[in-house]
């Protein structure tokens, strides 16, 4: 088969998968935005903030090797290396909610007192499923990856919708409903690759273990926290808008993200999961791959311009249409975020060209970068102007330049020849 095709066809296989996880979820959205209040999602995007930085940790460190390693036993070794982190992230999670909520009595925690067991189990098994998901991604099983994502969507959404019709509605539904959801695609996942785990214990070694940790041990010390830093990042609204402006306008913004930034997540790193394979497939060929990086982006932009021009000119309309006039603040804020969404699309699965030039530290200090500016512009942003608007428009164009060097960045490094 041409490769070209065959690259077209496993995107299409990955994004298929992907825009059924996100089609499910945006039809049911009204009901669930009608069983819970603002200050749920307040509250909920408080607990997920914590837990989503946790998961970052433990999806970033070692996964990349598994994609990275050639040789098929070592890959696995590497797949119980990054088992291995995950479990200690979810159980440093644990200790560590437990000392805040009940050892300081943090106020502001004390409304997610049960998310004590829920974002560890959460954080555990998002962990686990990325590593499934790079073991099948250096394989293309790419139909095994998107029935995956399908699942947890799905599941999510409608456990956390049965969940309100039954119980008295609270914000530890929504986790529940997240961490179920994680869970089920656990259970397809590792019913669907058993030539991974088969045998992979019988043949681990310790020695070999500890050599592969030490070779890819850069995405250990500086993509770790590369990439709690961007979900912090991303996060960090959050935290600061609970401060300045309150719990409601926390919710209208977590349900804003809810609505356009997962799903944008999704479908781009379906995209990033096939550019990952074929990017270190000509690396290996050929020593560079500009060509397929040209050819994803051309793609990419295509496929966003439209929809987020349409979500520039007409997001408040479309919130308060959709889900309801209580949400139209969260369509300002939509549109407000649209520049930062449209390049988080566009670029964010071709910076994966930085771990294959072995740039971590790099990407490491441009995230640091990226901290000072976010917090920079989220506070004073509300401090100088008293407008949680301006606030996130600052947030945005700064999040828009950054990704914007991405671009170009990256662009420069695939043309480089290197070795793996």
């Amino acid at each position: 088969m041409n490769i070209k095709h065959e690259y077209i066809r496993n995107i299409a296989t990955v994004f298929s998968g992907t825009a059924i996880a996100q089609l499910v979820p945006l039809i049911l959205s009204p009901v669930l935005s009608r069983l819970y209040a603002p200050s749920d999602f307040g509250v909920y995007a408080i607990a997920m903030s914590i837990g989503i930085c946790a998961a970052a940790v433990a999806m970033s460190q070692y996964n990349h090797g598994i994609m990275l390693e050639k040789e098929e036993d070592d890959a696995k070794q590497v797949v119980i290396v990054s088992t291995i982190v995950t479990t200690a992230i979810a159980l440093i999670t644990l200790v560590g909610l437990v000392i805040s909520i009940y050892g300081f009595q943090v106020s502001s925690l004390e409304h997610i007192k049960s998310a004590c067991i829920l974002l560890p189990i959460y954080v555990f098994f998002v962990g686990i499923n990325s590593s499934f998901s790079y073991w099948n991604n250096r394989n293309k099983r790419y139909i095994i990856i998107s029935k995956g994502r399908v699942i947890s969507a799905v599941v999510t959404i409608l456990s956390q919708i049965i969940l309100a019709i039954i119980f008295h509605v609270t914000p530890l539904l929504l986790l529940f409903g997240l961490a179920f959801g994680q869970f089920c695609s656990f259970l397809y996942l590792f019913y669907s690759t058993s030539d991974l785990y088969k045998g992979l214990l019988e043949s681990w070694s310790f020695v070999r273990i500890k050599v592969l940790g030490i070779k890819h041990k850069r995405f250990l010390l500086y993509t770790t926290f590369a990439d709690m830093m961007n979900t912090l990042l991303m996060q960090l609204p959050v935290f600061i808008l609970t401060r300045l402006a309150g719990s409601v306008q926390t919710g209208q913004f977590a349900f804003s993200n809810r609505m356009l930034a997962a799903p944008i997540s999704f479908v781009s790193s379906s995209v990033g999961e096939v550019f990952k394979q074929r990017a270190v497939e000509e690396y290996n060929l050929y020593g560079k791959c500009s060509k397929v990086f040209l050819q994803t982006f051309k793609g990419l932009f295509l496929l966003s311009i439209i929809p987020f021009s349409i979500l520039f000119i007409f997001a408040p309309e479309i919130f308060a249409f959709v889900f309801g006039e209580a949400w139209r603040e969260a369509g300002i804020f939509t549109r407000i975020m649209t520049p930062m969404f449209f390049f988080k699309f566009t670029v964010s699965p071709l910076t994966y060209i930085y771990y294959i030039n072995g740039k971590q530290k790099e990407d490491f200090i441009l995230h640091v970068v990226m901290l000072i500016l976010i917090v920079v512009s989220l506070y004073f942003g509300y401090e100088w102007f008293q407008s949680v608007n301006i606030s996130l428009l600052f947030y945005s164009l700064c999040f828009s330049g950054v990704y914007i060097y991405y671009l170009c960045r990256s662009y420069i490094l695939s043309k480089r020849k290197i070795s793996l």
